[in-house]
């Protein structure tokens, strides 16, 4: 049988929305807190508003490349899973991450524009910066769906070394508690603030590095006895 690799290129998509992401954020620049003055926060959209709208392109073509990981990660798992429900459950849950990130992006985005074109508005600015940040924290939830359901596949089938589950549910537990972080108003445990914007964050984009890795090597080990094994 001819080899088409699409794990492959799963995973360099991985990686690809990794490298994107980065980018994205570095051009950005320094956002501002959602707990500083309202003056701060459109000073920062009217500054640095033509950052924010590319930032944001670069975010979208990463979430379309980390849907593609995604959807190659479900297919590793339902090859050598026919009958568990954990793939489609890893289908889904990245699907829902990348239907939430276009959306909380074309908002932000949109926002931006808006604002900025019509500075009457900008005034207003933190108030859609606020929630945009406290919707990112809530979908800590959806980000934790993938992760366990991944978690739970790799112990099933053993396509990836078991570490790599233990991991995964490492990230979805701490994406559930930043989620709780929701009502705090102040301090690192904001939802935008240092251990519940960035920790969560960091250990999740580590994890799809290893698991891109790990697709791109296309050397995952056998399946337990009874499944069909992954790599051709």
């Amino acid at each position: 049988m001819k080899e088409n690799h699409e794990f492959r290129w799963g995973g360099m998509a991985g990686i690809g929305a990794l490298v994107l992401a980065f980018i994205g954020r570095l051009i950005m620049g320094n956002a501002p807190r959602i707990t500083e003055s309202t003056t701060t926060i459109a000073g920062y959209l009217s500054q640095y508003r033509g950052q924010v709208l590319m930032g944001a392109l670069l975010y979208a073509i990463a979430i379309a490349l980390f849907l593609w990981f995604g959807v190659a990660l479900a297919t590793a798992f339902r090859r050598a899973d026919e009958s568990g429900d954990a793939p489609a459950l890893v289908l889904a849950g990245y699907i829902l991450i990348s239907v939430i990130g276009f959306v909380g992006l074309s908002v932000f985005a949109g926002m931006t524009y808006a604002m900025t074109a019509h500075r009457a508005l900008l005034p207003i600015a933190a108030g859609p910066y606020t929630a945009l940040a406290v919707m990112g924290t809530i979908s800590g939830i959806a980000v934790a769906v993938p992760f366990g359901a991944s978690a739970a596949a790799i112990m099933r089938t053993h396509v990836f070394p078991v570490w790599m589950a233990w991991f995964a549910l490492l990230v979805a537990a701490l994406n559930v508690l930043a989620a709780f972080a929701v009502g705090i108003t102040g301090g690192v445990l904001a939802p935008d603030g240092l251990l519940v914007g960035y920790v969560p964050g960091v250990l999740t984009g580590l994890w799809v590095l290893a698991a891109s890795g790990l697709l791109i090597r296309e050397h995952l080990p056998i399946p337990t006895a009874g499944a069909r094994p992954v790599m051709g």
